[in-house]
Formats: C-alpha cells, sequence, structure tokens
C-alpha cells in the first residue's frame, strides 16, 4: 500500500465550508456529542464525501477515527481530502470504489468483506457502509469497520485442522468415538464410520456398536467397556469387527474415562483399522519361521557388513550363538584360505547391486574348517542398498563324498585294471612253454599285483570305515601321549628305519583314533616309497596360535626319500583328481580325508635338503 502522490502544483483540497458548517447550525451540544461518540467507539469509522462530476463520482476521505488508526495505521491527517486512488494500489482502489459506487447507486446500507493491505498489516475487515442521503442525493458515506482478521485466521486454522483430522483418519484408517453416560448417546467421526463401513448420517447405539465385533470377540469388548465405565479402567485391544458390507477386519480399538469431579461421565476413544499390519505381521512371522527352521544358514547385516541377524541353522553351522554373532563382522568365520583380492572381489559385486555366489572355505568357533556355498544378495530400499543378507549350505561332507567317489572310481578305472592286466598277461606267459626263469619271472609279477590289489582293497575299506564313522563333537587326542606311543611302536615295526618322534609333553587336539591311523599311513608310506638304505624320518607336533586361524596343532611327517611324485601334490592342493592329474593310490587321500573330517588341512611340502614333508593341520583341543 502507498499513498498517491497529487499531480504538480495542484493545491492540497479541502472540504467546502458549507459542509464543514452544515452540522453546526444550533447543534453545538449535539456535535460535541457526536465528537464524544466518534472518538470513543471501539468500532473503526470512516467518513466519506462525494463529489459529483461531469465524468462521474469522486470519493474522498473526510475523516476517521482513532480506533481506524489503530487498526490500519493510516492516521487521519494522511486520509483526508485524498481519494483511493491516492492511498492504495489501482488494483485494490478500484475494487473499493466499486463497493462505495454500489452503495450510492442502491442509496442503502450494504455491508461486505475485504482483506486489504495497510500499513499495520494485513487486514481483513467486515464493512458496515450507510449512505446519508440530501434531496435524494447520496453526499456521504458512513463506514463502521469491524477488524475480523484473528477471527478469520483461527476460522482458517480450525477448518484446516479439521480437513487434516478427516485426512489423517483417511490416510491412518483411524476414527475416533465418544459415548456420553449420562444420555447413553454414542457419537462416532467419519473415520469410524468409514472403518465400520457405514453412511454418513449413521449413529449406532453402543448395543449396535458392540454387534459389529465378531461373535468371539463380542464379550471381550463389552467387558472392556463396563469395566472402563464403572471402575474407570482405560482399555487397549485389538479385534476383530465385521463391517456393515460384511468384511471382516482387525480393529485397534482404545477408550478411556472422562471424568467430571470425581465421576465418570462419558467414555472416549478411538479405533483404527489394521487389518494390513495385522496381514503383515501373519506373514512376517510365517517369514521367520522358514527362516529360523530353514536348513541353511542365513545371515543379515547392514550395509557396513554388522551382524544383525543369524539363524539356527547359521548357528550349528559356525558354533557361534545368536549372541555371539550379532553385532560383528562375518570375518568371524574367516579362515585365510582366501586373500585380500577374494574379498575385494566380493564386496565389489555386493556393493554394486549384483548377487555374489561362490564355495569359499570358513573356520567355525572351535577352529574346523568347513566348506560352504553361499549367497550373498544386496537388501535394498528405494533402489538403496541398506543391508546385505547371506544363505549358505555346509557341503563339507558332500564334498568329502564327492571326493571319495572320484577316487574310488579312479581306482576301480585305473590301477585295478591295470593291475589285472598285468596278471593277465602273465597267466599267458604261463600257458606258454617257457623255461624257468620266466615262469618264476610271470609268478613274481602276478604275486606282486595280487599284494598291490589287496593293499588298494584294505585301503578302500579302510576308506569305507572313515566314512562311516562321526566324530563326537567332544572328542580329543593327547597328541604327545600318542606319539610316545608310536615311537615304541614304530622301532619295532621298522627296525631298519631310522624313525624320530618328537612331541611336547601337553598337546591336545580336537580328533579321535583316526588321527593316530592318518600318522601311521603317512610313516609307513615314507618307508615303502623310501630309495635310501636307511631311510631317516622324523615326526613331530607342534602347536600353531595363530590370531587369523584360531589355534592349531600341525602333526609332520618329513622324509628323506625321493620326494611325493609331482603328479600327487596337485591332486592334494585342488583337493580334487582329473584324467590329468591324480594320485596313485588312496595312501595321500586316507591321510587327507581324515585331517578333512577333523576340520583340519593336509598339505605337502618339500623337506631340506630332499624329501618331502605332510603336514596334518587339526584344530587344537579347547580348554
Amino acid at each position: 500500500m502507498t499513498t498517491g502522490d497529487r499531480a504538480d502544483n495542484q493545491p492540497e483540497p479541502t472540504a467546502p465550508a458549507d459542509r464543514r458548517t452544515r452540522s453546526e447550525h444550533g447543534c453545538s451540544t449535539t456535535l460535541e456529542e457526536y465528537e464524544t461518540i466518534f472518538h470513543a467507539v471501539e468500532d473503526a469509522v470512516f467518513l466519506l464525501d462525494v463529489d459529483r462530476t461531469v465524468g462521474g463520482r469522486t470519493y474522498r476521505y473526510r475523516r476517521v477515527n482513532p480506533a481506524y488508526e489503530t487498526i490500519t495505521g493510516l492516521t487521519d491527517t494522511e486520509l483526508s481530502g485524498r481519494t483511493p486512488a491516492e492511498v492504495f494500489d489501482a488494483e485494490t482502489a478500484a475494487a473499493i470504489t466499486d463497493r462505495y459506487d454500489a452503495c450510492v447507486e442502491q442509496a442503502a446500507t450494504i455491508d461486505y468483506e475485504t482483506t486489504l493491505s495497510f500499513p499495520a498489516g494485513e487486514r481483513t475487515l467486515e464493512t458496515k457502509l450507510t449512505p446519508t442521503v440530501v434531496n435524494e442525493t447520496v453526499d456521504q458515506l458512513v463506514g463502521i469497520v469491524r477488524d475480523v482478521t484473528e477471527e478469520k485466521r483461527k476460522e482458517c486454522e480450525l477448518e484446516r485442522n479439521r480437513a487434516l483430522l478427516e485426512k489423517t483418519e483417511q490416510l491412518a484408517a483411524v476414527g475416533g468415538w465418544e459415548l456420553d453416560l449420562r444420555s447413553d448417546e454414542l457419537r462416532w467421526t467419519d473415520g469410524t464410520r468409514e472403518i465400520f463401513e457405514v453412511g454418513a448420517d449413521y449413529e449406532p447405539t453402543l448395543s449396535e456398536a458392540v454387534a459389529f465385533y465378531h461373535p468371539d470377540d463380542r464379550g471381550r469388548i463389552r467387558s472392556f467397556v463396563e469395566t472402563c465405565r464403572d471402575g474407570g479402567e482405560p482399555y487397549d485391544v485389538v479385534l476383530r469387527i465385521i463391517t456393515a458390507a460384511g468384511n471382516e477386519r482387525w480393529a485397534h480399538t482404545v477408550g478411556e474415562p472422562v471424568v467430571d469431579d470425581g465421576e465418570v461421565v462419558a467414555l472416549r476413544g478411538a479405533v483404527r483399522d489394521v487389518t494390513a499390519r495385522r496381514e503383515r505381521e501373519q506373514e512376517l512371522q510365517l517369514f521367520q519361521k522358514a527362516v529360523e527352521q530353514a536348513g541353511h544358514g542365513i545371515v543379515i547385516t547392514d550395509r557396513d557388513g554388522t551382524i544383525e541377524y543369524v539363524n539356527p541353522a547359521y548357528e550349528r553351522d559356525s558354533g557361534y550363538t545368536r549372541t555371539e554373532a550379532v553385532g560383528r563382522n562375518p570375518r568371524l568365520v574367516k579362515s585365510g584360505k582366501h586373500d585380500q583380492a577374494f574379498y575385494e572381489r566380493l564386496w565389489e559385486t555386493i556393493c554394486s547391486g549384483a548377487v555374489w555366489e561362490h564355495e569359499l572355505i570358513n573356520r567355525r568357533k572351535s577352529g574346523e574348517l568347513y566348506h560352504v556355498e553361499q549367497t550373498i544378495a544386496p537388501i535394498t530400499d528405494d533402489d538403496e542398498i541398506t543391508h546385505f543378507v547371506a544363505i549358505e549350505s555346509d557341503i563339507t561332507e558332500q564334498r568329502l563324498r564327492g571326493q571319495r567317489l572320484s577316487v574310488l572310481n579312479r581306482v576301480l578305472r585305473h590301477n585295478i585294471r591295470n593291475g589285472m592286466n598285468v596278471i593277465e598277461g602273465n597267466a599267458m606267459r604261463l600257458r606258454t612253454p617257457s623255461d624257468d626263469d620266466q615262469r618264476d619271472e610271470a609268478l613274481t609279477a602276478i604275486e606282486e599285483q595280487a599284494a598291490e590289489l589287496l593293499k588298494i582293497s584294505d585301503n578302500a575299506a579302510a576308506v569305507r570305515d572313515l566314512f562311516r564313522r562321526d566324530r563326537h563333537p567332544d572328542a580329543t587326542c593327547d597328541v604327545g601321549a600318542m606319539l610316545s606311543r608310536l615311537a615304541t611302536n614304530f622301532d619295532e615295526q621298522y627296525p631298519d628305519a631310522d624313525i624320530t618322534v618328537t612331541a611336547p609333553e601337553t598337546i591336545a587336539a580336537q580328533a579321535d583314533d583316526r588321527l593316530e591311523t592318518a600318522i601311521r599311513k603317512a610313516v609307513a608310506n615314507a618307508v615303502t616309497h623310501t630309495d635310501r638304505a636307511v631311510p631317516e624320518i622324523t615326526v613331530s607336533a607342534t602347536p600353531v596360535d595363530r590370531p587369523d586361524t584360531g589355534d592349531w596343532v600341525d602333526i609332520t611327517v618329513a622324509d628323506n626319500g625321493p620326494g611325493i611324485p609331482p603328479q600327487e601334490r596337485p591332486m592334494v592342493e585342488h583337493e580334487t583328481e582329473t584324467q590329468l592329474v591324480h594320485g596313485t593310490g588312496l595312501e595321500l587321500w586316507h591321510i587327507y580325508w581324515v585331517a578333512k573330517s577333523f576340520g583340519g588341512e593336509m598339505r605337502i611340502t618339500d623337506n631340506e635338503p630332499r624329501g618331502s614333508v605332510v603336514t596334518l593341520r587339526v584344530p587344537a583341543a579347547t580348554t
């Protein structure tokens, strides 16, 4: 709002002298009374002169009272003699002038409401505009103004709150209710009516409202209401309802007493449709039960890899309880068998939003190694990764069975067939005339191959027995005592060999008597395949304490023989055989399977200056 400037060199307008003296003829007392009222009245008042010209009408403000000045911030001096166009902007002035024209043309009082900008701020005004008629001509207008800005603000706020409440009820599927105990009148909000699927004007009785609840739940809701009414006890319960349309829903109902002068005069509460939530809860319970009972280990982590949930299958496979695992990183089962690049590829894959699938070796809490097939997938919310879920299956036994079938198949196809070919060929030589040396040579070959086949048969039987037995989870072996006993036995069994056995006095492993069998086979293998007149063999046991892989016991059998053939090593290192890479027998596989059955491993390295070192690494016994 601005005050208009007058045209250059135009004198300030003044009211005609006759208008200023119109009421002065013999009316001084009345004028004084009028002035008193004009200044004291609480309503704002303004006076307008109506000037008629050839071009139309011009309205000029004559006076305003103090109340008007307070409301608008415009003083009597600022307004006196000015037109609306000189006080307000063009658009506002035009709208005001239209109101004044209407009053003059109708020669009657008009009421209107406007919102205008004044120096005192924006105001909403209710105006009663009354014309003063002299000789059937309107020459003055009297405006009585009431500031309704605050009322309108509160009215708008109330309307917004009412609309917000209605919208909230719609979005939240919630409604309110009140039961007046003095009149037994029950009132429902629109939200409650919508939940119960009744008409907009429906007002039920208490009995009718109770009848909406499922027959199995009516007794409960009736009891809650009576307890609230008689004992002042609030209630909060989820019950089933059947709507007017026949739909069954779950409703969260709350109620509380309204107390006046120590007396419960009303009950007030809310009802909310929680059908969707209830169904989600049931689905979640079903999903949780499925996850809890799944045979595969399941781990859920946050985006940084901190474990938030593990299921019972994971607890069983890893040996870590949920309490021990939650809050830690999945690296707690890290075995040390995979390099840093392996884990970098894993994280790069899942952080890109892709699914990672791989077979890897983990370490149980007890220290045992175990093989898992693992799938890790990102969990997203609005295309943003929030969590990761890993599903893994312990394939240790499956892997060992597969190896056993593969190796035994190779033995049957390769070793036994070759042995039988030798026997068959030498048997044919015996059928043909030959000298005694040739006969002896053929018989010797048959005897050697028969012995070899018997050895393979014994080894196959030992492998069969190995896989028939399950190790007790609490089984332990005093390695020091076992090696001391074997030292005496080796002296008797291999008198022509130089076998040295060393072991700490106290060292225990998580193993049973099959560990002794594996050591015996390793020593026998070293003695059998030596190229030395006196084979030198050292058997030792040492504890291994590594922060990254846990506590282990290494049992080594080192010899000075020709070394294990190169074709045998890849078989053990890669834990599989191929047509081009395979062992010549079952001895090494037997030792390897014994170590794996205890959650350990077997390694083959070169001895210095010659020979081989076979190492069985098994978990140390926990104290």
